[in-house]
């Protein structure tokens, strides 16, 4: 089978001739030697005895601007600020680098207020989006020729509601928000989720079968009711959409987990992307596999803080009880969610070693 053949079987439940070791090499990549970064991630992949699972390919849609609307960016107290101007107001957020995460993080979001919610509704509502054909062409001429490729779904790469939660209001002002003025929330939120819709219609079209969005599903961030109303909801529009075309959805969901996947299974997605146990998660891989039953795929298991805290000699035992517990139903191995730096590359080539062993 080839890479892309054993994935795709592992996810419909099919027979496969080894069990597919996909590893997600968020965080960990930037620390690994100059030498495998300038080889690539391909390259990487057939050094390890793994199979390139690409989450994330470039979206086949893109966002273009309102006339009239300006970007600016200024240093300010060790943080950059940046400033939306629109004809109907202006939207300011910052963000801070972590040199030790090599990465940044918001530490002011855009909507403070009201009348920044309606600026928001306004930017929304005037946006075009159009095909954005040559990256995803780039892609597949490029590292995207081997493995299965996992689209993004759409150009703001999550749900409506899961953008409010993480990148425009944040958790707890959303909550208030949600109370004292909840009518220009709302507006907001449907008025994103259509243009998700537009996004998501436009995207059956390009070469994708298998399309993702970084969803970081969670309890952590609101509550399940929220979650079936705000979140939920789309999905199983978005799936509603894909599926008259037989592609399918895969959702990233890398949080607490166990009051939501019953949701999750029943707005038809095809399979969960990046389940991890405790402390990640909140869900052990077999309760996943009880809850999802024979049909929702698993893609992940590995926790992120085990693989960096097992010695090699320890981590073939812990792998093989990850796939144990991952059987009843589709499963793709994986280290869930991201790979904390210090991971090494033997311990890549370990779980590999052990995916090719394991025998049904």
């Amino acid at each position: 089978m080839t890479s892309k053949e054993r994935i795709v079987a592992a996810l419909t439940g099919e027979p496969v001739d080894r069990l597919p070791f996909c590893p997600f090499l968020a965080y960990v990549w930037e620390f690994f030697s100059a030498e495998i970064q300038e080889a690539g991630h391909l390259a990487f992949h057939h050094a390890i005895g793994a199979d390139p699972l690409w989450r994330g390919a470039p979206c086949p849609t893109r966002f273009i601007e309102p006339a009239g609307v300006a970007h600016e960016e200024f240093p300010e107290d060790g943080k950059i600020v940046h400033l939306i101007r629109t004809p109907v107001g202006d939207l300011r957020y910052a963000v801070a680098a972590s040199t030790e995460g090599n990465t940044h993080f918001l530490v002011e979001h855009r909507l403070k207020s009201e009348d920044d919610f309606k600026i928001q509704a306004w930017i929304e509502e005037h946006r075009r989006i159009e095909g954005n054909p040559e990256a995803v062409a780039a892609h597949f001429a490029g590292e995207g020729r081997e493995g299965l490729s996992l689209g993004m779904l759409v150009p703001r790469m999550k749900s409506a509601f899961q953008t409010l939660v993480e990148e425009y209001v944040g958790t707890e002002e959303l909550a208030y928000a949600m109370s004292d003025f909840p009518e220009t929330v709302d507006m907001l939120w449907r008025t994103m989720v259509e243009r998700d819709m537009e996004a998501a219609a436009m995207a059956v079209d390009s070469p994708y079968d298998y399309f993702i969005t970084w969803e970081d599903s969670s309890t952590q961030n609101y509550t399940p009711v929220t979650y079936d109303r705000c979140i939920g909801s789309e999905i199983a529009r978005w799936c509603n959409i894909l599926a008259p075309a037989r592609k399918h959805y895969i959702q990233h969901a890398c949080g607490h987990l166990r009051a939501l996947l019953g949701t999750m299974r029943n707005t038809g997605i095809l399979a969960v992307e990046s389940l991890s146990p405790h402390p990640t998660g909140n869900i052990t891989l077999a309760e996943a596999r009880a809850i999802g039953g024979s049909r929702l795929g698993i893609i992940g298991g590995i926790e992120p803080t085990e693989f960096l805290r097992l010695p090699l000699n320890r981590l073939g035992d812990y792998v093989e009880q990850v796939i144990a517990d991952g059987q009843g139903g589709p499963f793709v191995l994986a280290n869930s969610d991201s790979c904390p730096p210090g991971v090494t590359v033997e311990k890549f080539k370990r779980v590999a070693e052990v995916a090719r062993a394991w025998q049904p």
